[in-house]
């Protein structure tokens, strides 16, 4: 079973603003192109036999759609972003420097805003993979977010913990994890055509 992970696109009023959880959609410009360009980069086949799912933010929802055409995906809750808590909706160069510090020195275990830790996304996630995992499926096409894919690299070791907060995550980018046996890569796989070969 491949896995592919793709982050949503960029929405609306999100640049600069730390936005985790709000409901941000994209405009049908973004989402007609950048779906066009997802598509172009996946495997031929990918998507033809796989079982696909979606955070239940309507930016990752609506490019899920536009992926599977009539199809309708699976939403599943555990994809959904971090939830930043307090931090919600508040521009990153207004955060509070002590606050940002803290999480800082411990990104895997701290709550930013009190909200939700990464210990606590990678959690969900396994849960959501120890289920999916168990499907008939040639291939998972999830849909989600930075948050939820850099926690999933760190979890099968293809980043290092300490480093996952700061490991950038490209809008529409796609990146496949795959079974076989084949070793850890030692970065972080670019959304062109890198593939980490991983298991999970």
């Amino acid at each position: 079973m491949a896995l592919y992970l793709i982050r949503h696109l960029e929405p609306s009023g999100a640049r600069g603003v730390c936005y985790g959880r709000r409901d941000l959609a994209c405009d049908p410009q973004t989402l007609a192109s950048g779906a066009a360009a997802i598509l172009a980069r996946l495997p031929g086949g990918a998507l033809a036999d796989a079982a696909l799912f979606t955070s239940p933010l309507s930016r990752c929802r609506a490019l899920a759609q536009a992926l599977v055409g009539p199809h309708a995906p699976s939403v599943a809750e555990e994809l959904i972003e971090l939830d930043f808590g307090a931090w919600e909706g508040i521009r990153w160069d207004a955060l509070p420097r002590d606050e940002l510090d803290a999480w800082a020195r411990d990104v895997w275990h701290h709550r930013p805003g009190g909200g939700e830790s990464a210990a606590m996304v990678e959690e969900r996630w396994r849960r959501w993979y120890d289920r999916v995992a168990s499907l008939n499926s040639a291939s998972i096409v999830a849909v989600t977010h930075a948050g939820v894919i850099r926690t999933a690299l760190a979890s099968i070791g293809v980043l290092a913990r300490a480093d996952a907060a700061r490991a950038s995550i490209a809008f529409g980018s796609v990146y496949a994890i795959e079974p076989p046996a084949c070793g850890l890569p030692t970065h972080i796989p670019q959304p062109r055509g890198v593939r980490p070969c991983a298991t999970l």
